[in-house]
């Protein structure tokens, strides 16, 4: 069953408010044949309390590799954990942090360029796997660095937690990929949920450049009901492509064959939210705040050159990390 890592970043992540306390055991899984194995380092979650941290290491990889597979797996009581690529020009390690430290979304985390990233994987439950169709592989450098970005609910009202997270990363066979997948995440932050009340917002996302969607899936928090995709091409609607109602474990689109849109096709993406509190809930990077993502992953039609940079995103050098604001 091919689960992809839905997304995450400083304003992405995916809720599973499983409520684990006490020393959780160390979590295990067998080291691939074909790859290596990482393991994230302690921390501790105090009774009663959330704590998003950050860490930042080099994989171990000694040459470019081409990933067929990932597969995360961690205690219970994951809000999120993502793996992001370090993309940006400050490659000495000194002026990273040398330890876990609290940093929600990983923002200021190390240099300034920091927000030069990629998401390459993640998962929003205990055990997930991220496997590639074939042909497709995501890319990973030698000895890339990376940020290893975990959230941790503790319901615990007594005892503290100690999460236990570990991921595996398998090459693709040689000669086998044909294209490299990036990951894109789509966000509108214009969310105003009022008290005991049901609310919606739709965004449209214009695609920048050529590139086939081989994934697609979605964002919320705990009060989110459904997400719905629609893709417009040439100003037509062609209609839903895509719709998830379980915002613990959102539905993840492999569509048997790529998705292929054009510059100026819309990417028209409406969220849903129910709020049973007696206060507004706006956009925020905590549980009790929301979100409205459309996640993915895609490959462009010509890799031989660097994208050009999109409106609305982020500056990268690999992925989309994009905002666009509600359709009137």
């Amino acid at each position: 069953m091919r689960k992809p890592a839905a997304v995450l970043l400083a304003l992405l992540a995916v809720l599973t408010l499983a409520a684990a306390a006490g020393a959780a055991p160390r979590v295990r899984l067998p080291k691939p044949k074909r790859g290596f194995q990482m393991r994230m380092g302690k921390f501790t979650v105090p009774a009663g309390h959330e704590r998003e941290v950050c860490e930042f290491r080099t994989l171990p990889n000694r040459k470019r590799i081409d990933v067929q597979e990932m597969e995360f797996k961690m205690s219970p009581g994951s809000h999120h954990f993502a793996l992001w690529a370090y993309l940006g020009q400050d490659r000495a390690a000194a002026d990273f942090p040398s330890t876990i430290v609290d940093s929600p979304g990983c923002i200021g985390f190390g240099p300034a360029d920091t927000f030069n990233r990629a998401l390459l994987g993640g998962a929003p439950s205990p055990h997930e796997v991220t496997r590639f169709p074939r042909g497709i592989a995501l890319r990973l450098d030698a000895h890339a660095p990376v940020i290893l970005n975990s959230h941790y609910i503790n319901g615990s009202l007594t005892d503290a937690l100690t999460p236990s997270i570990v991921f595996n990363v398998t090459r693709a066979r040689p000669g086998s990929v044909r294209h490299h997948a990036e990951q894109m995440t789509i966000g509108n932050l214009d969310i105003h949920i009022p008290p005991l009340s049901t609310s919606s917002r739709t965004a449209d996302w214009a695609v920048p450049y050529p590139m086939n969607v081989i994934q697609l899936s979605s964002h919320e928090h705990k009060r989110g009901t459904r997400v719905t995709i629609h893709l417009l091409s040439g100003g037509q609607d062609t209609g839903q492509i895509f719709e998830n109602d379980n915002w613990r474990e959102p539905y993840e689109y492999w569509p048997a064959t790529p998705i292929h849109v054009a510059p100026g096709d819309v990417f028209r993406f409406t969220c849903e939210w129910k709020n049973d509190d007696d206060h507004p809930v706006t956009f925020g990077v905590t549980t009790d705040d929301e979100m409205c993502f459309m996640t993915g992953y895609y490959y462009r039609d010509d890799e031989s050159v660097a994208p050009p940079h999109a409106p609305n995103c982020l500056l990268q050098e690999s992925g989309l990390l994009c905002f666009s604001p509600s359709v009137p």
